[in-house]
């Protein structure tokens, strides 16, 4: 739907000429945050473990590099709800809640990385 819009976006302003380029701003496109509270945006899912029997080495590598890029995503996001948690000018709801999501965070990164553990002795069984 992305690339459909920037293909028609960019049509748009081949056939306006330069007057429809000058007045009209192209925004540009973000996917909606996958979780968010108050100000905390996270737009990262957990990367999904290839099939271990099928995996390449490739496979493996990019897999880790997504777990890593997944996990400096969480950091920064929980530096957000740590902010929330931390003002005490804030009511104790939003506080708890900071805090709550912040639980929720550390039990998706626990499964993402048991997931792996699982995926990498399968991986090594198979491709020994």
């Amino acid at each position: 739907m992305a690339k459909w819009f920037l293909s028609m976006a960019a049509a748009g302003m081949a056939f306006g000429g330069a007057a429809f380029a000058q007045d009209e701003v192209v925004e540009p496109l973000t996917e909606p945050p996958v979780a968010e509270l108050g100000d905390c945006k996270l737009y990262d899912s957990a990367p999904e473990m290839p099939d271990p029997k099928e995996a390449t080495a490739d496979d493996r590598a990019a897999t880790i590099t997504a777990i890593k890029d997944y996990q400096a995503s969480l950091n920064v996001y929980r530096d957000c709800l740590n902010v929330i948690a931390e003002n005490e000018e804030l009511e104790v709801e939003e506080r708890q809640a900071a805090l709550k999501e912040f639980n929720r965070t550390v039990k998706v990164e626990t499964d993402m990385v048991e997931d792996w553990q699982k995926f990498s002795k399968k991986y090594d069984k198979a491709n020994k």
